[in-house]
């Protein structure tokens, strides 16, 4: 049983070495310890809550990795700004969380564009191993980022993940992955997804149920929101990459190529900014337009190749963009909602 408790801690410390050096120089010493007494506490009852505790230091340890990793950040960005500056995170994100905002439609403008790719290019044995990973990471990320937003109270960046989460889990549980290979092994082959899409969520919903010991973050999901409407808009813009995925379904890839490399850079260019804006017009204005330059431009995109192939009609083109009008609507009206309601307020304390 020494080894065991030996061996455990071991691998803890050696974890631990993935937290920034300040946190590392502070704290590493002191969790170790704390680690192997509660293991060998655990083990005094039994094997069954030694497997809880590494259940839950394990895994709470990657959210608990990236929150001190921007921390560390923020605290640098801190260190330079001018004393008589103040920061306000409600207003500006930082560099730090600006960047983990973004980091989901990164790795899905990466997806999009790999998922476009033709197929009679000739590409190194390697390329569907990373797609599939990509793929995977895609699945698992937005659940990640959803627990992490869940221990730190649902922060702004946070919230893409959360929409992209619950979505991917469904839209995943009811797709077939033929030719989807990890590591040189097949994954599931022909048949669905079902439950297995949903364990990822599952994880994290466990894991931060575990590290935040309440339910009340969770309710800052919806109250954020009520604060500032322009959440839920920036919420629904977690939805765009699978719509332009669907927008762009069973076109010519090399076609669709030309659109995809696009949609990427605007899509992380709108996140960035709009979590680096310092006022509720600019992410407003930042919303606005990154919505209307994506939507609009995708369903003209995909019109144009059908209308060229004898797939559809003048009419039907007209409906689709009818329909894009109606999605961006949707996603833009709690924005200028948000705006108006602070101009009121103003108004009323004037």
């Amino acid at each position: 049983m020494k080894f065991v408790v030996s061996s455990l801690t071991h691998l803890y410390a050696k974890l631990i070495h993935l937290y920034p050096v300040r946190f590392r120089s502070e704290f590493a010493e002191e969790m170790q310890i704390v680690f192997q007494d509660s293991l060998n506490d655990a083990l005094k009852d039994g094997i069954r809550s030694a497997v809880i505790l590494c259940l839950r230091e394990y895994g709470s340890l990657p959210f608990n990795v990236i929150r001190e990793i921007w921390h560390e950040l923020q605290r640098k960005e801190t260190r330079m700004l001018p004393e008589n500056t103040v920061q306000s995170p409600e207003n500006s994100a930082s560099a730090g969380q600006a960047i983990m905002g973004s980091l989901p439609f990164l790795i899905f403008g990466l997806f999009l564009i790999l998922l476009e790719i033709p197929i009679d290019w000739k590409l190194p044995a390697w390329f569907d191993t990373f797609a599939g990973l990509i793929f995977v990471l895609l699945l698992i990320l937005p659940a990640i980022g959803f627990g992490i937003g869940w221990v730190q109270r649902f922060p702004r960046w946070s919230y893409p993940y959360a929409g992209m989460a619950f979505v991917m889990a469904l839209y995943i549980a009811n797709v077939t992955t033929p030719g989807l290979n990890i590591l040189g092994y097949p994954i599931f082959g022909r048949e669905l997804w079902g439950w297995r899409a949903c364990i990822p969520l599952g994880t994290a919903i466990v894991v931060a149920l575990a590290v935040s010991r309440s339910f009340r973050p969770f309710g800052k999901l919806f109250t954020n929101m009520w604060e500032d409407w322009s959440i839920l808009s920036y919420l629904m813009v977690g939805l765009l990459p699978l719509l332009i995925a669907f927008q762009f379904d069973e076109i010519d890839r090399l076609y669709s190529l030309y659109f995809m490399v696009p949609f990427a850079v605007l899509l992380v260019g709108m996140v960035l900014l709009y979590l680096r804006s310092t006022s509720t017009w600019q992410r407003v204005l930042v919303l606005t337009i990154g919505v209307l330059a994506i939507i609009f431009p995708s369903v003209l995109g995909s019109n144009s190749y059908w209308l060229n192939h004898d797939g559809m009609f003048l009419s039907g083109a007209s409906r689709m963009l009818l329909t894009a009008g109606k999605i961006a609507l949707i996603m833009l009206v709690p924005a200028w909602l948000e705006l108006l309601r602070g101009s009121v307020r103003r108004l009323r304390t004037t």
